[in-house]
């Protein structure tokens, strides 16, 4: 992969413990700027104890935080839902954080959705076929500045 490549990854994970608003406000802001350092940008969710977050940026700086957050103890269960080099960023802007409480409706249940999708995941055989990605960018894209109107 191209040292200057843009790469996406796309994780699942479970809290650990309740995280109270105040504790997400704390992750959010720190991952905004430790983020923010190193060029990466993406969408942080949480709901029902779940986050789902997508990292946009240079490969090295995703793949290293990527790492980072592998070893974070306030979740476990990290399951990578995409990886791959894009040609542009869905989210060019910082870090945007989106917690239950800003949730719509439909967009719990699409989370729900997927999170049901992923759980069953691993317990089937080879890779999902192409295109199937259990609503992943449906859910994602409700969040992308850039999506048509």
């Amino acid at each position: 992969m191209p040292s200057g490549a843009l790469h996406r990854l796309v994780y699942m994970s479970t809290a650990v413990g309740v995280l109270r608003a105040e504790e997400l406000d704390r992750i959010y802001l720190r991952a905004k700027t430790v983020n923010a350092r190193a060029g990466v940008t993406g969408l942080l969710l949480f709901y029902e104890g779940v986050f789902l977050q997508a990292l946009e940026g240079p490969a090295a700086g995703v793949m290293s935080l990527a790492e980072r957050l592998r070893k974070d103890r306030r979740h476990s269960g990290m399951i990578t839902l995409e990886s791959q080099t894009i040609e542009q960023r869905a989210f060019p802007e910082a870090m945007q954080f989106v917690a239950a409480r800003n949730l719509s409706v439909g967009e719990k249940q699409a989370f729900s959705d997927l999170r049901h999708a992923v759980s069953v995941r691993p317990h089937m055989i080879g890779a999902p076929a192409p295109g199937a990605d259990n609503g992943l960018w449906e859910l994602i894209s409700a969040f992308n500045p850039l999506r048509a109107v």
